[in-house]
């Protein structure tokens, strides 16, 4: 069977794809809201899960297609020639969708090409910045790993997707009471324990490859609920969230008096406040006090995903299987025909 005879399957995962991210888009263009000062936000699963809609239901849809319910008989012996089929067990009665399929997978990676270039430089540029800053020297605080650089602006981060790395400012570090490098740097343990950097990464790479209205916002969402999540293990570590709020205000003080012209890497979690300052210090002094002392349950947001489509891809064998499978083949017949 000829390779290209797959390219159906292709296409059919780049339109369920596409559809999701746009419907997706609009719904977070007309919805996404910042919630009030102090309110605690969505779980980042639950945010991430958003972003990752397009690529999960494009896979689910092409799987849909391609294995029709497997546990009963041939799809396409019971249902006959009057339509095109998209069954990955005779892939030579998809032959004559090849060449629209391979248009629209050639425009596709036109229109997507710019953005995971860009996606495939930053990528190589915080590796190369990450393999030269693990050389540096490790400070060790409450048990955490912590490297003191020279950034150029007083900062301090998580880098590396698969191995992470707490990098903190020597200017910085330098500035801080034994306090609030303590909370800084269990902030930043917890960007490594849920391997932020890799969610990063895949967020980044699923906007690239399903371009929405709000992809860009859908990952600021995320990440902003990434840095509350890491503001509750600070404060849970350390028994105190006003402590947490107390560095939050420092590190956000020194960063306003210091350089402001060096640039973190792209794929770096930092623990600067910013813009989001008064929500997070309004966050932490507004926590629930039994639970002070409390750390949160730290999961990887790309993993939680993960398993959840899993299980839903399980789940389309069974059902909708076949009814799904004929629904959208039918579609295709009368559009082609």
């Amino acid at each position: 069977m000829p390779p290209l005879a797959f390219l159906p399957l292709g296409a059919a995962f780049v339109v369920f794809g596409l559809l999701s991210a746009c419907a997706v888009g609009l719904v977070a263009r007309c919805a996404l809201r910042w919630s009030s000062p102090g309110q605690q936000l969505p779980s980042t699963a639950l945010r991430a899960a958003v972003v990752f809609t397009p690529a999960v239901l494009g896979a689910l849809g092409c799987a849909a297609l391609a294995l029709p319910n497997p546990f009963v008989g041939c799809h396409c012996a019971e249902h006959g020639l009057h339509h095109p089929h998209l069954c990955a067990l005779h892939l030579a009665f998809a032959l004559p969708l090849v060449t629209p399929s391979a248009c629209l997978l050639g425009a596709w990676l036109a229109v997507t090409a710019p953005g995971v270039l860009r996606l495939l430089h930053d990528t190589v540029a915080s590796t190369r910045w990450t393999r030269a800053v693990r050389r540096l020297p490790i400070v060790a605080l409450d048990g955490v790993a912590v490297r003191l650089a020279d950034c150029g602006a007083p900062s301090a981060f998580t880098i590396g997707a698969l191995w992470p790395i707490v990098v903190v400012d020597r200017v910085l570090w330098r500035s801080l009471t034994d306090e609030e490098r303590r909370a800084v740097a269990h902030h930043e343990q917890a960007h490594v324990e849920r391997r932020d950097g890799l969610t990063l990464l895949a967020l980044r790479l699923c906007v690239a490859l399903f371009p929405s209205p709000a992809g860009q916002r859908l990952i600021q969402a995320w990440r902003a609920a990434a840095e509350q999540s890491c503001d509750r293990y600070a404060a849970g570590k350390l028994g105190d969230p006003a402590a947490v709020a107390a560095a939050l205000v420092a590190v956000e003080k020194i960063r306003a008096q210091g350089s402001q012209g060096a640039a973190l890497p792209a794929h770096a979690m930092g623990a600067l406040a910013g813009g989001d300052l008064s929500r997070r210090v309004l966050a932490l002094l507004g926590a629930d006090p039994s639970r002070q002392g409390a750390e949160p349950p730290l999961a990887n947001d790309v993993l939680a995903t993960a398993i959840v489509a899993a299980g839903t891809l399980l789940l389309t064998f069974v059902w909708p299987g076949d009814e799904f499978h004929h629904a959208i083949e039918t579609l295709i017949g009368h559009l082609i025909h």
